[in-house]
């Protein structure tokens, strides 16, 4: 038990030592945090966020959106069948 902690408290002061001897690289450790959570907090409040609908499974159409592009072919139904055949077979 003493080994470890011999060993932290080693570890440390070699961290001080750093600190110490870049003064600088230490400054701009501290203050990048800072200046990216500033950027952000100023960004939010000239863009608030704005509340979206929630998916609801009444409205929902088999041909719409992701599903109409992996699975094209069967979502070709009756109305629609004569147009999408001749854009396939172009």
């Amino acid at each position: 038990m003493a080994s470890l902690f011999h060993q932290l408290q080693i570890l440390v002061w070699k961290n001080w030592l750093g600190v110490k001897r870049q003064p600088l690289w230490t400054l701009v450790l501290i203050l990048w945090p800072v200046i990216i959570f500033i950027i952000l907090a100023i960004t939010r409040t000239k863009f608030p966020p704005t509340a979206k609908p929630t998916w609801d499974s009444s409205t929902w159409n088999t041909c719409d959106g992701w599903m109409a592009q992996i699975f094209f072919f069967s979502c070709i139904n009756e109305e629609t069948d004569s147009r999408y055949r001749v854009m396939i077979a172009q």
